[in-house]
């Protein structure tokens, strides 16, 4: 068990030493340098020093007490985090269209930040970011996110909270305050017209871009209640169709270079 700071057993060694101060002080003014005041003097010196080191001995232990507890809040935000992680995929697995999408969206995000040069401790961060960037989901009423094909403007507005709502949730957590703009800002768009704030061209954290690539591109690539999933290639085309209007070019053009579908790339850069 480590010792942590005792205030009371600090401050009585101090009153010793200040009374040391003292008593040499007296001595000095009523006697002089004689060899008592000098031995009082001694007593203080040692005194001092004894006072130092248990200051500096319940330092050490405030310091060790205080990293536990940062030790101690690390283990709880891994914990949290795990336990939304596990709330996603059971919501998403009671839907057949919606199963392993942030799953999937969490690994592509990481592959997209590692090609276009995302600091390396957001590189993994970016993992989590595409696991929980729908969580906020869990704030829209059942009702309007199963028929989201049939959905109308007041609906539509409700959805558009999700971002927020998600943001709200996963702010506490200081682990991943790098990439939670990504998290808030991943449904908008370069040209201005996406939420929640309408947000244009470079204003998107690069992050956010990275996660609205990888967050289309596999909604289209899978099964959805008003379609059927898309060919990677028409996919790929969509998405530069949706270029620079919607997405980031770079995110798709290193999109395309992960699927390896450069000449794509290149063929639609040509007719353009």
């Amino acid at each position: 068990m480590v010792k942590v700071l005792d205030a009371g057993s600090v401050v009585r060694s101090f009153c010793v030493f200040l009374m040391a101060v003292v008593v040499v002080g007296t001595a000095i003014a009523v006697e002089g340098w004689c060899a008592k005041s000098l031995a009082i003097g001694g007593m203080m010196v040692l005194t001092g020093g004894l006072v130092t080191m248990q200051i500096r001995r319940a330092i050490r232990g405030l310091h060790h007490h205080s990293h536990k507890i940062t030790q101690a809040a690390r283990e709880a935000e891994k914990h949290y985090i795990d336990v939304l992680r596990r709330i996603v995929r059971l919501v998403e697995a009671g839907d057949r269209y919606t199963t392993g999408h942030s799953e999937r969206v969490g690994v592509l995000a990481e592959k997209l930040a590692r090609r276009v040069g995302l600091p390396k401790h957001e590189r993994a961060l970016m993992k989590l970011a595409g696991e929980l960037h729908d969580i906020g989901m869990l704030a829209v009423p059942a009702k309007i996110s199963a028929e989201r094909c049939r959905i109308g403007v007041d609906e539509f507005r409700i959805i558009t909270k999700h971002s927020e709502a998600g943001y709200e949730v996963l702010k506490p957590l200081t682990s991943l305050e790098s990439i939670l703009p990504a998290t808030l800002y991943h449904h908008e768009r370069m040209n201005g017209t996406g939420y929640p704030e309408g947000l244009i061209g470079d204003q998107i954290p690069l992050a956010a871009r990275v996660l609205a690539v990888a967050d289309s591109y596999d909604a289209m690539t899978h099964d959805r209640p008003h379609r059927p999933a898309m060919t990677t290639l028409t996919a790929m085309q969509e998405l530069k169709r949706c270029t620079p209007a919607g997405y980031d070019p770079q995110v798709v053009d290193a999109l395309a270079e992960i699927l390896g579908l450069p000449a794509l790339t290149e063929a639609v850069a040509a007719s353009g």
